[in-house]
């Protein structure tokens, strides 16, 4: 009997629910005002899903278009300048900016080598450009603990966020050089990994986007391939080009992702 009278409520919700708003008339035959303002508040409540996986390095995609690349800037250490000496990202329209050894803790007080004279992260903070590229890390690599860094990256993160929400971060991870002065071979491996999985925790916690350039520009043992890299770490020309190329088909479009459901 009780289960006879749950499905009989249960029906009764969902007719209710599906069934259109009752209009109501005044003597003259016209809908009411109060009731027509109740049927237009009536639509179907719709809600946005995210669907992106943050947990995942940005997917291979078709690749995307100067108009987005107008809306970007990139900025880091030297490997960023790579990119803006020869490949073709600034001429499809991104703003790209670089400080030789720059440390992230250097950001706050250090310009850019070229293109302002304000400090790297006021520029970051202060861009009306909406997709923004952070390549930093390499000259921490000897460090022996990263917990501070990694608080550091976060909190540099949660203020870029908080100035302008609306804006797409992606974190570049950090690709294993083949060589590095001061630190061995075995050591370089390990601090690399360790950075990138603290970039990808702060991109899985915060909601942005990170970017792995290693799938396809590493070697068989991990290392950046040597043809593209003129002292083990710095991209020659055909290495800025294969990594300017790996950003225009890395990119997230939302569309894919988000999707209004309405109920």
């Amino acid at each position: 009997m009780k289960k006879s009278v749950s499905l009989l409520v249960i029906a009764g919700l969902i007719a209710g629910c599906s069934s259109p708003p009752q209009t109501q008339t005044d003597e003259n035959g016209e809908v009411s005002n109060e009731t027509a303002a109740e049927t237009e508040n009536s639509a179907y409540a719709c809600r946005t899903f995210d669907y992106y996986s943050y947990d995942k390095p940005v997917p291979a995609s078709e690749e995307i278009g100067d108009e987005f690349f107008e809306d970007t800037v990139i900025a880091g250490d030297s490997r960023v300048g790579s990119l803006a000496l020869y490949s073709d990202l600034a001429k499809r329209g991104a703003e790209i900016y670089y400080t030789t050894s720059i440390t992230l803790w250097r950001i706050y007080d250090v310009a850019p080598d070229e293109g302002s004279d304000s400090p790297m992260f006021d520029v970051l903070l202060d861009t009306d450009r909406h997709n923004i590229y952070i390549l930093l890390g390499i000259n921490e690599i000897r460090n022996e603990n990263f917990d501070a860094w990694a608080d550091e990256f976060s909190a540099v993160i949660d203020e870029l966020l908080e100035k302008a929400p609306d804006h797409k971060i992606y974190l570049i991870l950090n690709y294993q050089p083949r060589k590095l002065e001061n630190i061995d071979a075995e050591s370089l491996k390990v601090h690399v990994e360790e950075q990138n999985k603290r970039l990808a925790e702060i991109a899985k916690e915060k909601h942005i986007y990170y970017i792995d350039i290693s799938d396809e520009m590493a070697d068989e043992t991990g290392l950046v391939k040597e043809e593209l890299v003129w002292d083990g770490l710095h991209f020659n020309t055909e290495g800025s080009k294969a990594f300017a190329d790996y950003l225009a088909r890395h990119a997230v479009r939302e569309d894919n992702y988000v999707k209004e459901i309405c109920e």
